[in-house]
């Protein structure tokens, strides 16, 4: 026992900083079990634990964070309760640590940072700069999960700093390695190409060439992400060498995964298929339950593309059935749109009608109130951390001021004393103002989650759905199946768009004009070409390279359409002119129809409420809310075009939006 818990105090930092792989050898997993049998039999001795004992429980806990985070946080209590007992600070810190990162890994992300924040404060306090450097990198990983990526980045020089200080080779290796995914988000592909590159230059020094595969793979990534899927094939390959060579059968899975997409990607389905059917073998043996959904769904395309339509539909179905067993919804999503695309290949319309349906239910209920319940919850666990985390300060604190006490009893008391009430009151100043934040946070949050909820739903107006399908229905029965083709192809790719954009946070200006399009379209279809629309785009403003949220737009295009034109003879024109104006996106949405109704003094009825469209309410919400984050003048303005006689034109409605530019 003494000998393995030496080993234990030998190995244990290097197991808590490095990320390893889940597939262990042989050698790998009996240590592992000895570290089992170590901590089992710490429960039932009545012996208090030592270090040891401590540090094995956190390195099952750290191994189990790839595995399975219900044990990963079961481990990692059972060394916060053993730490506790043996007064063991970085013992406490390092489990607080393992316990936020279980929690950012599951998707509760305002649930991990009270653990992190307390881990950051003990070993601040105890000035164990490795710890330290380890979660605060966590903590980078979860702003960028919310998108907060100049705090991340801002994270992650402060920690290449203290690395660079200390020589410290592993933290620099994955500092440099955050700061090139972060820039990859931002699609900062030089920066992030140039991080990746550092990575590697360390890996040579330390002469570690099996470690390199997973810095391939993220390069292949930066490759499809700028479009060069030959550059992006050749990092997947020499990942897949290295993995091959060196790591363990999940590291090659992961490659072959990688690999399987890009040719996917590329229409080679054969290729793809090697690759995938390979990868999904390997799976299936680990196992990894998680993964093997992705790869039946993506093997399933395969076979669509193939035109191979029961094998698609075999996989389709075992990918579908087991992402709704494990309640993997975004998993989910993509079954049923893979096989609504099963169903147009095999010209089915009751299954397309079908699968269309649970596609949008599913989609619909992310945004159900079970989740806004889920919310709440998350915020009780996240008030009960917080205390944790209180208590935590207050411990080193006091320890600290324990020792004055011991040194300076006779000379210094009262100070002491008075000290320890001012800080006492500015810590429960400093908890209520943060607490009130927080509380201010999550209002917001709620607020921004049922706006996007009414949007969507403005968005998919059923009357604009069921009119879309009369009208393409009326060429079917005219005889004109071309037309019906056609309509129908743009009606679905509006809804696809619509569905997808729902769910993003921001999208390029490109797309925005794109799903305009489609739905100016579609309503000039639906209104028997009673008008005509022209969009246009100021000079030296690129469309791709402009960021805005999405749906912002639309709501008033409708109201141009249905309360300004549809009233009105042929010969109505809508015009969209988008320009850039100092980090605000400028539409100038302009109809020639019958203006907005007066009344008898001459005083626009908007303000009356005759008629407000739930679109454009949404919007003008979710544009005050985007003013109080960006500190930007967002809005709209309604101008009302008249004649020298005072007689209606018209209406313009300039709407500004924060954006943001390449």
């Amino acid at each position: 026992m003494y000998h393995l818990r030496s080993v234990i105090n030998n190995i244990f930092l290097t197991l808590i900083v490095l990320l390893f792989d889940i597939s262990v050898s042989s050698g790998q997993k009996q240590l592992i079990d000895s570290l089992r049998v170590v901590v089992d039999q710490q429960q039932f001795s009545e012996e208090p634990p030592d270090r040891s004992v401590v540090k094995a429980a956190l390195t099952l806990s750290n191994f189990y964070s790839r595995v399975s985070l219900d044990s990963a946080k079961l481990y990692a209590r059972l060394g916060n309760k053993m730490s506790h007992t043996i007064n063991y600070d970085a013992g406490i810190a390092f489990s607080l640590n393992v316990i936020g990162v279980s929690y950012l890994s599951s998707g509760y992300i305002d649930s991990a940072y009270p653990y992190m924040d307390s881990a950051i404060a003990i070993f601040t306090a105890i000035k164990d700069t490795t710890g330290l450097v380890l979660v605060q990198n966590n903590v980078a990983v979860a702003m960028m999960r919310t998108g907060d990526y100049p705090e991340a980045l801002r994270l992650y020089q402060e920690n290449l700093s203290l690395a660079r200080q200390r020589g410290d080779f592993e933290n620099m290796l994955l500092s440099y390695n955050n700061m090139g995914n972060a820039y990859l988000d931002w699609k900062k592909y030089d920066e992030a190409f140039r991080n990746y590159q550092l990575a590697l230059a360390i890996l040579d020094s330390l002469g570690e060439e099996n470690r390199k595969g997973s810095l391939y793979n993220n390069l292949g990534e930066l490759y499809i992400d700028k479009g060069e899927p030959e550059k992006a094939l050749d990092y997947y390959n020499r990942a897949l060498v290295i993995n091959q060579k060196y790591q363990g059968q999940r590291s090659v899975m992961i490659s072959m995964m990688n690999l399987g997409e890009l040719y996917l990607k590329l229409n080679q389905a054969d290729s793809a298929l090697t690759f995938l059917v390979g990868a999904l073998d390997i799976c299936e043996k680990i196992p990894d339950n998680y993964n093997a959904v992705l790869l039946n769904i993506r093997i399933g395309q395969c076979y669509v593309h193939k035109k191979v339509a029961v094998k698609a539909h075999h996989y389709l179905m075992i990918g579908l059935k087991r992402a709704l067993e494990d309640n993997q919804k975004n998993f989910a999503l993509e079954a049923y749109r893979a096989l609504f695309d099963y169903a147009r290949l095999t010209d089915d319309a009751a299954l397309l009608y079908e699968y269309g349906n649970q596609y949008i239910a599913l989609n619909d209920s992310v945004f159900s109130e079970k989740n806004l319940e889920a919310i709440s919850e998350m915020e009780t666990k996240f008030k009960t951390a917080e205390k944790e985390k209180e208590i935590a300060v207050l411990k080193v604190e006091q320890k600290n001021k324990d020792l004055e006490i011991q040194l300076q009893r006779n000379q210094k008391f009262l100070i002491v004393i008075i000290f320890l009430v001012i800080l006492l009151i500015i810590i429960l100043f400093f908890n209520r103002n943060r607490l009130r934040q927080i509380k201010e946070k999550g209002e917001l949050e709620k607020q921004k989650v049922s706006i996007e909820q009414r949007m969507l739903r403005s968005q998919m107006n059923p009357h604009f759905i069921f009119n879309s399908l009369n009208s393409i229905n009326s060429f079917i029965g005219d005889n004109q199946p071309a037309d019906a083709r056609f309509y129908l192809t743009k009606f679905a790719r509006l809804m696809r768009m619509i569905l997808e954009n729902s769910r993003k946070t921001t999208v390029s200006l490109e797309e925005e004009i794109t799903s305009l399009t489609l739905n100016l379209e579609l309503e000039k279809l639906r209104f028997g070409g009673n008008f005509n629309f022209k969009i246009s785009v100021e000079p030296g403003l690129i469309p791709e390279d402009v960021y805005l949220s999405p749906m912002l737009i639309q709501p008033f295009v409708e109201n141009a359409i249905i309360h300004g034109l549809v009233k009105n003879e042929p010969g109505g024109l809508i015009t969209l002119d988008f320009k850039s104006d100092f980090g605000l996106l400028e539409c100038v949405i302009t109809d020639n129809g019958q203006g907005r109704p007066t009344t008898s003094s001459g005083q626009n009825t908007d303000h009356l409420n005759s008629h407000i469209s739930l679109g454009t309410q949404v919007t003008a919400e979710r544009l005050e809310i985007l003013r109080k984050e960006s500190g930007k003048n967002a809005g709209i303005e309604y101008v009302d075009l008249k004649d020298e006689n005072g007689l209606a034109l018209g209406t313009r409605v300039l709407i500004r939006i924060p954006c943001e530019e390449e």
